[in-house]
């Protein structure tokens, strides 16, 4: 029934290895994770790569691992051809069922399923398949919600979730043709890593942009991300009538990331009741299209009612949003460095101090603060610095911290200010030490 489709999703089988891209940084838990029985699950926003992660991924098992190249199994289920059996998972199971009798695999199979959520149920299949302890499952999805939902009820102790963000920076330079292999070629290549940070703040991660130069365009590509995933992915999973007020209430927190927002202030603002304002919010965070950061406390409740702060998966939706980003450049770096503490695992929020000054991240292990960072582009005025410096200190005293980092676009320092430290970070290092 599916044998067509399931040849042409696989041009391993012959022998070709895929073209890679850039390699990323995930991958090296990819492989440490193929070598437990667990499923891997790759979720993450659209176009962040996960497609390529999965190429990358197969290639190792055939070139690294000596793999049978028939022994792995690729389906994209987003594939038109599998649009209308999407709501029976019997027709999942009846490609699988043509896979095994086309190829008739020797031993241990990868399956990849890509875009998994695309067959409701899809779950019931790949437990079932999982316990009998034949096949090894990778899928890639992008929603957060409904995979997690799904891990956490028939997949529970089975699965292994694996976030995928758009380029780092890293990988970004990578991309633009530039080798780097310790300090020394960091410390060789200083001027020409600070024009591509530049870049990448206002361009931002998304692998297709590394490759389109004009400014215009890569707005209207953004664009047309952030929409799609809003009228084909949001909208008719949850059932939204007014898909155009959806739309609005991104691009206007799109286009003021790194604020402070109430939801009764920001329903007024757009128009809508709380409760919608809530259940969007949400929405976005399910699609890796925006995060929200509370404010830290040690009482629940505080927290969940303090405002709080928006931040976007990428920089260059935010500048496609709104012009505004053209010159607001401290709010870009401090969406970055929100990111890339968030792409290592922290558990975030940002920190009021006794006397209401603010610390942009306090990183937290079991509700205990363990790193505080600000995010400041120009510390150049003296008025800035003592600002930034003055809440940095002070939430130092309160957490009991001896050292604190503010990561500014180009300045580096070491400040010691009675017993603190504080260490001044050029972006281009900060966002180059790995995840």
């Amino acid at each position: 029934m599916f044998e067509e489709l399931i040849v042409d999703q696989n041009p391993h089988w012959e022998g070709t290895l895929y073209e890679e891209g850039v390699g990323r940084e995930v991958l090296f838990k990819v492989k440490e994770y193929l070598d437990l029985p667990h499923i891997i699950a790759l979720v993450g926003v659209r176009r962040a790569g996960k497609s390529t992660l999965v190429r990358q991924t197969i290639n190792f098992l055939i070139r690294e691992q000596q793999v049978t190249p028939q022994n792995i199994l690729f389906l994209n289920l987003e594939n038109p051809q599998f649009s209308r059996y999407r709501s029976d998972v019997a027709y999942l199971e009846q490609a699988y069922n043509d896979y095994l009798k086309l190829v008739n695999p020797k031993g241990p199979v990868y399956c990849f399923l890509d875009e998994v959520h695309f067959f409701t149920e899809w779950q019931v299949f790949v437990k079932a398949e999982y316990e009998k302890k034949e096949t090894k499952f990778i899928v890639t999805g992008s929603n957060s919600h409904l995979l997690s939902a799904e891990l956490i009820t028939l997949l529970s102790g089975r699965a292994l979730p694996l976030e995928v963000y758009p380029f780092s920076f890293s990988e970004y330079v990578t991309g633009r043709g530039v080798a780097l292999d310790g300090p020394i070629s960091v410390a060789r290549e200083r001027n020409r890593l600070r024009k591509l940070f530049d870049d990448y703040l206002r361009q931002g991660g998304f692998p297709e942009l590394s490759f389109v130069a004009r400014r215009d365009t890569q707005k209207e590509i953004l664009t047309m991300y952030a929409r799609n995933i809003l009228y084909q992915d949001i909208a008719p999973r949850f059932a939204i009538k007014k898909a155009v007020s959806l739309e609005n209430l991104f691009f206007y927190l799109t286009s003021n990331i790194a604020s402070l927002f109430s939801f009764n202030k920001l329903a007024a603002t757009v128009g809508l009741n709380d409760k919608t304002v809530k259940d969007y919010l949400s929405y976005f965070n399910d699609a890796y299209l925006l995060f929200s950061l509370d404010s830290f406390s040690f009482s629940a409740r505080k927290q969940i009612k303090s405002p709080k702060k928006i931040y976007a998966i990428d920089t260059g939706l935010a500048v496609a949003a709104g012009p505004s980003f053209s010159k607001n450049l401290g709010h870009l770096l401090e969406n970055l460095v929100f990111l890339k503490l968030k792409r290592r695992g922290n558990q975030l929020f940002y920190y009021k101090t006794a006397n209401n000054l603010e610390v942009d991240f306090a990183c937290t292990v079991n509700g205990k603060v363990t790193r505080l960072v600000q995010a400041a582009y120009d510390l150049g005025g003296q008025q800035t610095r003592n600002r930034e410096v003055r809440a940095l200190v002070k939430a130092l005293n309160e957490t009991g911290l001896k050292t604190g980092d503010i990561i500014t676009h180009e300045q580096e320092d070491k400040l010691v200010i009675g017993d603190k430290e504080i260490n001044l970070i050029p972006a281009y290092r900060f966002f180059l030490t790995p995840d």
